[in-house]
């Protein structure tokens, strides 16, 4: 269908946005920002990094539609996802930095304002298509013919397969040359994989950042405290990271998220911090082409905040909101064999022309609209109040399960636009009502996190 690549839940480029509809008929009109400091990128205080992310349970959602009832449609499928946000954090696709403003304490406070960044702290310097800093990942990131897979070359003095060997035979015998060529005291016989560059040998520290695998553990830029735990790790709270943003963090000169309305206040024997509505989005590059994007909006916070020595986090943390349909069928790229997804299909068909919306347990559409669509569902939150869209497939009997006509809460039917030969020009989910998109429905979600302490941020 769509040429727009992107994602499944899991699994990151940061997407624009802050703010919302200035309909007063639609579920999410945006607050006027506090009066507080000015918020300026990179100009802010307890700079932090999410560490912990995950789609919370069905009873962890916020009332988005003001039922009385929490919502949070995605919850069915949290173990589904979870794997794939569990890899993106460990592997550090997954890096989203929080810088606040106006927060000098965690203490009561009626306007306190937040930016949250893409972090891109893994990034492939020579194109070799393979990183440092992850586990199996590239052991010099300055030469594209040294990574996990290349042909030992030998007498070259260096580990070209990642290893933590230079020269070894054909057997995997380490290299019988016990000349230090160097000069760092260590010959490749006793271990150094790298005997042109006297900053790598075998027992050196790792200088995180710097490219090299200095300790001959075959990664660079990566080695383990105890034998456990990562160092050079966006998250490690012993040794606070400088994280680098992405420029899609930015408009211009500003964040491109911001949350502009919170405050802090004493619940239930905790300090509590509630902001929002405004929109979130994360994207995450999962494999050659492919991003998962996850834009919500209505996005609101709450989280427990806390004094972490000299830092304030963010501990029991709740994101919930809505990923609207145009969103949805933008989301591909993927196979999911347990909900239908195909590469070639959005998270929408998936949803309402396969087996997820059924999963998800989402309304039926009304019995008119069934009579002429079997099957149709609707997204459980009218976003914009005026009847819940319901989203179809013409022919639900044929192999091709997809999304092809939209039926808008008013009762107005928007199909896919073809060309002759049948190629799909327009999705129904992009047609606009004035200046606005006409279907802006969408699924309930909740993802719960924690935040750590980092050093810095930087563009």
């Amino acid at each position: 269908m769509r040429k727009t690549t992107a994602v499944f839940f899991g699994g990151a480029a940061l997407v624009v946005a802050c703010g919302g509809s200035e309909s007063p008929g639609e579920l999410f009109p945006p607050k006027p920002e506090c009066a507080g400091e000015a918020i300026a990128a990179l100009q802010g205080m307890q700079p932090q990094i999410i560490s912990k992310l995950e789609i919370g349970t069905a009873a962890d959602g916020f009332d988005l539609d003001n039922d009385g009832e929490p919502d949070n449609k995605l919850a069915a499928v949290s173990s589904i996802a979870k794997g794939a946000i569990d890899d993106s954090i460990n592997n550090y696709s997954i890096v989203i930095p929080f810088e606040f403003f106006d927060m000098p304490a965690a203490a009561p406070d009626t306007c306190i304002k937040f930016a949250i960044y893409l972090g891109a702290y893994v990034v492939d310097v020579d194109d070799d298509g393979k990183k440092p800093y992850i586990a199996e990942g590239d052991c010099n990131d300055h030469d594209l013919a040294i990574r996990p897979g290349s042909t030992e070359v030998a007498g070259n003095l260096k580990d070209d397969d990642c290893d933590g060997l230079a020269d070894e035979d054909a057997q995997n015998a380490p290299s019988a040359n016990d000349v230090d060529g160097d000069g760092d005291g260590q010959s490749p016989a006793d271990g150094d994989c790298d005997d042109t560059n006297m900053t790598v040998k075998l027992g050196a520290t790792e200088i995180c950042g710097d490219g090299f695998d200095n300790d001959c553990d075959g990664v660079a830029d990566r080695t383990l405290r105890d034998g456990m735990q990562p160092v050079c790790s966006p998250f490690d709270t012993n040794a606070l990271a400088e994280i680098p943003l992405d420029p899609l963090s930015f408009v211009g000169n500003d964040p491109a998220i911001v949350f502009r309305d919170g405050v802090l206040s004493q619940q239930d024997g905790k300090l509590v911090m509630d902001a929002g509505p405004s929109i979130f989005s994360v994207n995450i590059p999962v494999t050659d082409g492919i991003n998962l994007d996850l834009r919500i909006t209505g996005a609101t916070i709450k989280a427990d905040v806390v004094q972490d020595g000299s830092a304030i986090v963010l501990k029991n943390g709740k994101l919930g909101g809505v990923i609207d349909s145009k969103t949805a069928d933008t989301i591909r790229g993927l196979e999911v064999e347990a909900i239908g997804l195909k590469p070639q299909d959005s998270l929408l068909d998936a949803t309402f022309a396969n087996l997820l919306g059924p999963l998800l347990a989402l309304p039926k559409a009304s019995k008119s609209i069934v009579a002429k669509y079997a099957g149709c569902r609707t997204p459980d939150i009218d976003v914009d109040q005026d009847g819940l869209e319901a989203y179809c497939d013409s022919n639900p009997e044929d192999e091709i399960n997809v999304v092809d006509r939209c039926i808008d809460g008013d009762g107005t039917e928007v199909e896919d636009l073809l060309d002759g030969a049948g190629n799909v020009l327009m999705q129904c989910t992009e047609a606009v009502k004035g200046t606005k998109n006409r279907f802006v429905d969408g699924i309930s979600v909740e993802l719960n996190f924690d935040t750590s302490q980092v050093g810095s941020l930087k563009r």
